[in-house]
């Protein structure tokens, strides 16, 4: 692994833009060509920070310096606004831990099953968890809100009870 042409920086902001093109080279080709990145420079780009993140000897550095920037450009690609709702957000949380699989109830419903029925890619989900968690998940994250914390567990409640035909 020598050196590499792509910032960290371009490299996520990249990856932000190709959320959902599903691995498809020609399309992240396509983009990273808008941005000013050749095939070349992508595919190299791509293969390194794809190792270094794998790499153990790396101890997670570069994924960790990598998710800031990545958030940072799904946050500017959506204007700084929220990715969903806090009341969408709460409603899949509770439908992917509580439903049941119609062919096995012993089971939980695949949690891609429920993301797509509530109309999200999986890379769309992971935007949405990636911004809610650290509001309403724990005060260990600088963006804990614990107002929204507790509004979240209120509607996180509800969704449950209606998942679960609870009437309260």
């Amino acid at each position: 692994m020598g050196d590499v042409n792509v910032s960290l920086e371009t490299y996520a902001g990249l990856c932000a833009l190709m959320a959902d093109t599903g691995g498809d080279l020609e399309k992240e080709f396509v983009i990273a060509g808008s941005e000013g990145v050749g095939r070349e420079d992508w595919t190299a780009a791509k293969e390194y920070y794809t190792a270094r993140m794998q790499d153990p000897a790396d101890m997670g550095k570069t994924a960790m310096a990598f998710m800031p920037l990545f958030q940072a450009a799904q946050a500017r690609m959506r204007g700084g606004g929220e990715p969903g709702s806090l009341e969408m957000f709460a409603k899949v949380h509770a439908e992917m831990t509580n439903r049941k699989d119609p062919n096995d109830p012993t089971k939980k419903l695949d949690h891609m099953i429920v993301i797509a029925e509530n109309g999200f890619t999986h890379a769309k989900w992971l935007e949405m968890e990636g911004y809610w968690t650290p509001r309403v998940g724990s005060d260990e994250f600088p963006e804990y809100d614990p107002e929204l914390a507790m509004k979240f567990r209120e509607l996180l409640q509800k969704e449950t009870d209606r998942v679960l035909g609870i009437v309260r």
